[in-house]
């Protein structure tokens, strides 16, 4: 999976948006005609839409890194949403991804 970071410094009082839909807008704006499939949100107690949990099963993302069934979010996206694209922003600390 290609790996971008949107960094978006200011001078002076303003701060760019930390809403989830507005840097998915700006990631799609950006990448067109790629689509936003999935995000991973880590100012939101590690928000994301998870299929592993939507079988029913426990999510694999949120254990231990030294767990052996820890599994890399970025991994899950490429393999099982067949996600191309992991757009970060740092100010945001918010991961959107696309295919």
């Amino acid at each position: 999976m290609e790996r971008v970071s949107v960094d978006i410094t200011t001078e002076g009082g303003f701060r760019s948006t930390e809403i989830m839909a507005d840097l998915r807008n700006v990631a799609q704006t950006l990448y067109h005609p790629l689509r936003p499939i999935s995000f991973w949100d880590v100012t939101a107690d590690n928000a994301h839409l998870c299929p592993y949990q939507n079988r029913g099963q426990e999510c694999p993302h949120l254990l231990p890194e030294d767990d052996p069934r820890h599994v890399e979010y970025a991994a899950t996206v490429e393999n099982q949403m067949d996600g191309i694209l992991e757009v970060y922003f740092p100010h945001a600390q918010v991961y959107i991804y696309l295919k």
